[in-house]
């Protein structure tokens, strides 16, 4: 995970958590996990996706999106701190 004060990575890769910022926003959430945008709102709307609002942004924990990579990338993610989700 990279540090608070790290720069944010342009591209996020579900094949490398160890390189997502802890909190994450729902553009960057809807990138690793190839859907649209409003996916990510309907997920956080439904009760799907945990998340913060913070004024009009949505933040999302590295750690809640971590269930939803695909099963066969997480499986290739031998440690980490969600290696159990």
């Amino acid at each position: 995970m990279l540090p608070d004060d790290a720069p944010m990575p342009e591209q996020l890769s579900p094949h490398d958590p160890q390189d997502w910022p802890a909190i994450l926003t729902t553009t960057q959430v809807a990138r690793l996990l190839v859907v649209n945008g409003q996916t990510i709102r309907t997920m956080i709307d439904r009760g799907e996706l945990p998340a913060v609002r913070v004024g009009k942004l949505w933040r999302i924990a590295a750690e809640d999106v971590w269930p939803f990579v695909p099963p066969g990338i997480r499986a290739t993610w031998t440690d980490g701190p969600w290696r159990s989700s």
